[in-house]
């Protein structure tokens, strides 16, 4: 509604605006949250479990007052005036109900693709599956990265590698994009060879059955091989850290994730 509105008078938001829009409505959410889905029990070990995860010291942040003893704050108050911080406490959260409540869940992935399609301005971050990550191009977005995070929904280990290798990726630092994608083939060759083999060890083999025409075996060879040197070993060889490079190996993991998983049938 407001995006049409805007559009209509022609009016326009910053995008630290829009970051305060979605703010708001993350803590609108996580009162009805706390307030009205879950007990009080819940939600205090929801909110010991995000201050783990994010390094923060839950006994600081919860204090004494005059009516009630141990009052234990929001949610958005644990990072607060952080945005990024804000996107690590819906990602803690999500995952604290991934294990203990799957529907909840399901409703913060609904909630928060809701509050994203409102933004009058593009906050140029997606989400997918509990997972913040930095908007590229739309269609490899869509195409390539979300669609590979739902097909690795059955097999939680390598979409997990997955989701770690963006969770990096999101922050910037670089660092363990490579190795976790290296790691997510690594898993689903695995199961398609049925062994316990690393990666470059099952190179041969992983190429000759996977059903790729012989100018994709090359490519896999060479990524394999590229991901082998990078992440892991700390090898003399090793290059140097590329941020061009990294989202490309991010973005061809995706692309031979969705290969692999339509040639073969990965029981």
């Amino acid at each position: 509604m407001l995006k049409e509105f805007n559009k209509n008078f022609g009016i326009s938001t910053s995008i630290e605006q829009e970051k305060i829009a979605f703010t708001n409505r993350c803590a609108h959410f996580f009162s009805e949250l706390r307030y009205k889905v879950i007990t009080d029990d819940e939600y205090n070990s929801l909110f010991e479990a995000v201050c783990i995860q994010l390094g923060q010291n839950p006994g600081k942040l919860i204090h004494d007052n005059s009516f009630l003893r141990h009052y234990v704050p929001e949610l958005v108050d644990i990072l607060p005036n952080d945005f990024l911080g804000l996107l690590k406490i819906i990602t803690a959260t999500r995952k604290y109900f991934s294990k203990q409540r799957e529907a909840i869940a399901t409703t913060i992935d609904e909630f928060i693709e809701g509050f994203l399609s409102m933004s009058t301005t593009d906050m140029a971050i997606s989400y997918k599956l509990g997972m913040f990550f930095p908007k590229g191009d739309e269609l490899l977005d869509k195409e390539l990265i979300s669609v590979s995070l739902t097909s690795l929904t059955q097999y939680p280990s390598e979409n997990k590698d997955l989701q770690n290798a963006l969770d990096n990726y999101r922050t910037g630092t670089g660092y363990g994009v490579i190795e976790n994608c290296y790691r997510c083939i690594e898993g689903l060759s695995r199961l398609i060879l049925k062994n316990n083999k690393t990666l470059i060890d099952n190179k041969q083999e992983i190429i000759k059955a996977s059903g790729l025409s012989d100018h994709w075996k090359r490519i896999l060879a060479n990524y394999i091989e590229y991901g082998n040197e990078f992440g892991r070993h700390a090898s003399r060889n090793r290059h140097e850290f590329n941020e061009a490079e990294v989202e490309a190996f991010l973005y061809t993991t995706c692309l031979l994730i969705r290969l692999i998983i339509k040639l073969q049938n990965i029981v």
